[in-house]
C-alpha cells in the first residue's frame, strides 16, 4: 500500500496513478471503438449486482442504449452513477498518510462499463440504500424477468444467456447477468418465464413471467402434485408473480452434496417436454459461509412453432472429488456411453443408500486440477482444469450425438487446515441437448477464459485469459492478434489446466465500498470491473467479424481468496472469472441490425391511414408500432401461401423445394412515415390504372376501385434482415450499372411464394430459430407496368415516368415465374413479416446453405437490400 510523509506526496502519487489511468483508457477505448464500427451484430450485458447498481456493456446499436435508458429509469427509478471509488489522502497514525478509496466524482476513465446507473443513494462510504428501503436484491429474479420482457417483446433482442454468483464471505451479495444478442421478429412475441428453486434455509420456488398459454396453473398443479409443493397465498407481486414452499430439497455432508440438480432436470422434462416450453438458461448460485445454500434459476420461453421440447442431459464435475449426472431416465444408451467414457479414465460408479442423482462417480486423485497459492498455510489458488475438463465431456457427448447446450459454474468453500483460511471449490453444471434431425452434433468447440488471481490482502492481482479447444478455421491465429492487440495480452507457457494461457493486464476492479466493516464481509475488490466490457467485445468478435463463430455459453463467477492480516484479522479478496464457449459453424451467415433512423414520430396523422392500425400510429404520435398477427391475418398469409405455390423451381433454388410452405407467425408494421411516402406515392400514379392481378383485391379502397393497381407482393428475406426493412424500407440504389441484374436494379418482388422462397434463408445461427424463413408482404403499387420478356435494363423507362414498374414474364419465356420490379422506394411498403418452416411429405430436412443475405441470382437479378 505504501505511507507518505504528508498529504501533498500522497496527492501527487494519486495525480500520477490518475494520469496513467487517463492514458490508458483513452489507448483501450480508441481500440473497442475501432472493433465496434466494424461489428453489425451486436452483443449486450446488462448486470445488476449489490448494493444497488444496474450495468451495460457493449456496442450502442439501433438506439438500444436510449431506449434503456429510458426504461430503467421508469421502472426501477434508476439514475445515471456519478461517483466512482476513487483513492484520496488518508491520514493514518503518526500523521502520515496511506491512499484510502471513497466516492468521488466520476471521470471518463472511471467507467469500467459502457453506462452504469444507481438505484438508490449512495452514501459517503459508496454503499447504496434504497429509496423505499426495498433490499435490492431480495428480486433479482422478478426483475430480471422485467429486462427480459423489455428487451425482447418490445425492442426484439434475443435473450440468450443468464447467469450469475454470490460474493463475499456469506455469499449474501448478488450479481445477475443477462446477455441479449441480435433481435429476431420472433422475439417481439415470445414469452419467457423464470424459476427459481431455492434451497435457502427451507426450500421455496419462486415463477416471475406473464401466464403464457396458463402455464402459472400447469406449474402449480405440477408442484403440488409431484413435490407436495405450497403455494403461498397474498403473493407479494414486487418479489415474484408466485411462491411455493417445498421439502424435497436435500443435502448432506461437508462437500455440498444435494438433490438440487435432480429436481432441476425434472422441472425441465416437465416443461420442455410436457409445456413445450424451450430451455434459454438454467445457471445456479451458491450462498452461506461455505456456499453450500443453494440457487438454480431457469428461463423458459415459449416457441409455438414446436411442438414437443427436446431431451436434455444434465453432468455435474465437482472438484471435491465426484461428477453427478442427472436426466437419464428417457435419454436412451447414452448412460451407458458416459459409464465407458468415465471408465477409461479410472472414474468409478458409486451408488449410496439414498441417491442425490441418477448416476455418481469418484475420480482419482489428480483429475481435477489444484495448486497452492499458500501451501504453508494450505491455502488453495483459484486455478483449476475444470474448463479443460468440460471440453474434453463436451466433445465426448458431441460424437454420441449430444450438443452442448449450456454450463455454469459456482464456489463452494472449506476451511484451510490451517487458521481462518476457506479454500474455494468448483462445481460446473455441464448441459447437454439431442441433436435434431439435420443437425450436426459434432461441430468444434472453443472455450475462452477471463480470470483474476489475487496476490495479496490489499488488492493487487493479476488477470489470465485461458484457452481450450480445436483450431478451426485459423482461429487461434486470429484470436491471438485480437487479445494483443484489444487485451494486450503476452503468452505463457503452457500450463497443465489449459491449452492456451496469456497474462494481461487490461482487468481492472474496484473496491465496493470504503468502510472497513464491509471490505471485511463483502471482500475486497467485490465493486466494478470492466470484465463485461471485454467479454461483450470478444463475442462481437468471434460471432460478428470471425464470422464462423456462435456463442454458446457465457457465464461469469466470483470466488474469494482469504489472506491472512494478523492473528484476528483476514481479508476475502474477490477474484473474477468469465467463462465463454463458442461453436464453429463454417456454414452459418451473418444477420444485421438496422441502425436507428434519425427520424422521430411523424407528429400528425398519415395520409389514409388503414383503418385497423392503433389510435398512436393513426395519429403519428409514435415512430411505429409491431403487432402480432391475429388469427385471421395468419389464416389469409396461409392462404396466399398456399393459393400461390407452384410446384416449379428454377436455377436460383439452392435446396428442394419443399412442398407446403408452413406459416409459425407474423408481424405487422404500422409505420407512419414510411405510410405517408407510400400513400403520397399511390396518388401520384392512381391515373387510368386497371387492376392486374387477383392479389390486388385487398387492396381496393372504399369506393371497390383500385386506381394505383396496388397489390400485395412477396419478397424473400431472413428473419432479422425483414425486421429492419420495416423500419427503413427498402433502398433502391440507381446510380450504379446493370451488371448482374436481369430488368435493372430495383427492388425485386414475387406474385408466387415458390419464387420468394428461392431468396428466403433461415439465420442458421444456432437455437430453436433455426428452419425458420422469412417471406414480406409487401403492399406495392405498380401504377403503369412495362411488360417484358427479355433480359435489359428498364429502369429508364420507369424514372422517365413513363411506366412505374416492370413485370418481367419469365413464365411466359421459359414456363417459371413472373417477377416484378419497382424503381421507386416510396412505391413500397412493407407491411408483414411471416416467419415460416418448409414442410416435406417425404421427411426431407432443409439443409442450412452457406451464403449472405445479398447474392446474386443465378438468372442475373440481385435481391435489393437495406
Amino acid at each position: 500500500m505504501g505511507a507518505f510523509p504528508n498529504k501533498a506526496a500522497a496527492r501527487a502519487h494519486i495525480a500520477k496513478e490518475e494520469e496513467e489511468k487517463r492514458k490508458f483508457h483513452e489507448h483501450q477505448m480508441a481500440v473497442l471503438q475501432e472493433l465496434d464500427r466494424g461489428t453489425k451484430v451486436p452483443h449486450l450485458l446488462i448486470e445488476f449486482r449489490s448494493p444497488g447498481f444496474f450495468e451495460i456493456c457493449g456496442k450502442d446499436l439501433g438506439g438500444i442504449y436510449g431506449k434503456l435508458d429510458a426504461f430503467l429509469k421508469e421502472t426501477f427509478g434508476c439514475e445515471e452513477c456519478t461517483l466512482a471509488m476513487k483513492s484520496y489522502p488518508s491520514c493514518c497514525c503518526f500523521k502520515w498518510y496511506e491512499i484510502g478509496q471513497r466516492p468521488l466524482p466520476r471521470e471518463p476513465w472511471d467507467d469500467l462499463c459502457d453506462r452504469i446507473y444507481i438505484c438508490g443513494q449512495m452514501d459517503s462510504n459508496g454503499m447504496v440504500k434504497s429509496k423505499d428501503g426495498f433490499q435490492f436484491d431480495w428480486n433479482f429474479g422478478k426483475k430480471s424477468m422485467q429486462i427480459v420482457d423489455f428487451m425482447t417483446n418490445t425492442c426484439g433482442w434475443g435473450f440468450q444467456l443468464c447467469d450469475g454468483s454470490n460474493f463475499g464471505r456469506y455469499g449474501s451479495h448478488k450479481e445477475q447477468q443477462l446477455k441479449f444478442r441480435a433481435p429476431h421478429p420472433l422475439n417481439f412475441i415470445a414469452p419467457h418465464i423464470m424459476i427459481e428453486l431455492r434451497h435457502v434455509g427451507a426450500g421455496s420456488i419462486k415463477v416471475s413471467g406473464r401466464n403464457e398459454d396458463g402455464i402459472h396453473g400447469k406449474l402449480a398443479a405440477w408442484f403440488t402434485k409431484t413435490w407436495d409443493a405450497k403455494q403461498l397465498a397474498n403473493q407479494d407481486l414486487r418479489f415474484c408473480d408466485m411462491t411455493f414452499n417445498v421439502k424435497c430439497f436435500k443435502r448432506r455432508g461437508v462437500q455440498g452434496e444435494n438433490n438440487l440438480g435432480l429436481r432441476t432436470m425434472q422441472v425441465v422434462d416437465f416443461m420442455t417436454r410436457e409445456c413445450s416450453w424451450t430451455l434459454l438458461t438454467c445457471n445456479s448460485h451458491n450462498s452461506g459461509w461455505t456456499g453450500e445454500e443453494r440457487e438454480q434459476q431457469l428461463v423458459f420461453r415459449k416457441d409455438h412453432h414446436l411442438q414437443q421440447g427436446q431431451q436434455h442431459i444434465m453432468v455435474e464435475y465437482r472438484d471435491f472429488g465426484f461428477i453427478e449426472v442427472n436426466g437419464l431416465h428417457d435419454a436412451g444408451d447414452i448412460g451407458a456411453k458416459l459409464d465407458g467414457f468415465f471408465v477409461r479414465q479410472n472414474i468409478k460408479e458409486q451408488n449410496d443408500a439414498e441417491m442425490f442423482c441418477d448416476k455418481k462417480y469418484n475420480v482419482p486423485s489428480g483429475f481435477f486440477y489444484l495448486e497452492w497459492q499458500d501451501k504453508p498455510n494450505a491455502v488453495l489458488s483459484p486455478k483449476n482444469n475444470i474448463g479443460k475438463r468440460t471440453m474434453e465431456l463436451a466433445n465426448f457427448m458431441a460424437s454420441q450425438g449430444w450438443m452442448l447446450l449450456l454450463c455454469n459454474f459456482g464456489t463452494m468453500y472449506v476451511k484451510a487446515p490451517k487458521g481462518m483460511y476457506a479454500n474455494p471449490k468448483r462445481e460446473q453444471q455441464i448441459k447437454f441437448t439431442k441433436a435434431q434431425a439435420g443437425e450436426k452434433a459434432d461441430l468444434p468447440l472453443l472455450m475462452i477464459q477471463f480470470r483474476t488471481i489475487p496476490l495479496d490482502a490489499w488488492g493487487k492481482y493479476v488477470g489470465f485469459i485461458e484457452i481450450n479447444g480445436q483450431d478451426c478455421g485459423g482461429v487461434l491465429e486470429k484470436l491471438d492478434s485480437y487479445l494483443k492487440r484489444t487485451m494486450r495480452a503476452r503468452p505463457k507457457d503452457r500450463p497443465p489446466y489449459c491449452d492456451i494461457l496469456y497474462e494481461t493486464d487490461v482487468f481492472n476492479l474496484k473496491e465496493v465500498s470504503s468502510e472497513n466493516g464491509h471490505l471485511q464481509s463483502m471482500g475486497k475488490l467485490a465493486g466494478e470491473s470492466n470484465f463485461g466490457r471485454y467479454t461483450m467485445r470478444l463475442c462481437d468478435f468471434m460471432v460478428g467479424h470471425v464470422g464462423t463463430w456462435e456463442l454458446v455459453v457465457c457465464n461469469g463467477n466470483t470466488t474469494d481468496s482469504t489472506f491472512k492480516i494478523d492473528r484476528e484479522l483476514s481479508y476475502a479478496v474477490c477474484a473474477r472469472e468469465q467463462q465463454l464457449i463458442f461453436r464453429y459453424r463454417p456454414d452459418g451467415r451473418n444477420v444485421f441490425m438496422a441502425e436507428p433512423g434519425t427520424q422521430g414520430a411523424l407528429g400528425r396523422p398519415p395520409l389514409e391511414a388503414p383503418g385497423y392500425w392503433k389510435d398512436d400510429a393513426k395519429a403519428g404520435t409514435v415512430v411505429k408500432n409491431l403487432i402480432p398477427a391475429g388469427a385471421e391475418e395468419l389464416a389469409w398469409i396461409q392462404d396466399l401461401l398456399d393459393a400461390t405455390y407452384k410446384a416449379k423451381a428454377t436455377r436460383d433454388r439452392s435446396v428442394k423445394l419443399a412442398d407446403r410452405f408452413v406459416v409459425v407467425n407474423a408481424l405487422r408494421s404500422e409505420h407512419p412515415e414510411l405510410w405517408e411516402k407510400f400513400a403520397q406515392r399511390r396518388t401520384e400514379v392512381s391515373r387510368n390504372c386497371n387492376e392486374r392481378s387477383a392479389l390486388a383485391s385487398k387492396c381496393k379502397d372504399a369506393a371497390g376501385a383500385n386506381p394505383a393497381n396496388e397489390a400485395y407482393l412477396l419478397h424473400g428475406s431472413n428473419p432479422t434482415s425483414a425486421i429492419s426493412i420495416l423500419s427503413t424500407s427498402f433502398k433502391v440504389d440507381l446510380a450504379g450499372a446493370s451488371v448482374g441484374t436481369m430488368f435493372g436494379p430495383g427492388v425485386y418482388l414475387a406474385e408466387s411464394s415458390s419464387k420468394a422462397d428461392e431468396y428466403a434463408r433461415d439465420e442458421n445461427t444456432g437455437g430453436t430459430y433455426d428452419g425458420l424463413f422469412a417471406v414480406m408482404l409487401c403492399r406495392v403499387v405498380l401504377g403503369s407496368s412495362l411488360l417484358v420478356e427479355k433480359p435489359g435494363d428498364y429502369s429508364a423507362k420507369c424514372t422517365s415516368g413513363e411506366f412505374h414498374s416492370v413485370v418481367g414474364d419469365r413464365e411466359k419465356a421459359v414456363g417459371t415465374f413472373r417477377e416484378f420490379i419497382v424503381f421507386d422506394e416510396k412505391s413500397i411498403y412493407p407491411e408483414y413479416v411471416a416467419l415460416y418452416r418448409r414442410e416435406y411429405t417425404d421427411g426431407y430436412a432443409s439443409p442450412h446453405v452457406p451464403g449472405d443475405e445479398v447474392r446474386e441470382h443465378r438468372e442475373g437479378e440481385v435481391v435489393s437490400t437495406v
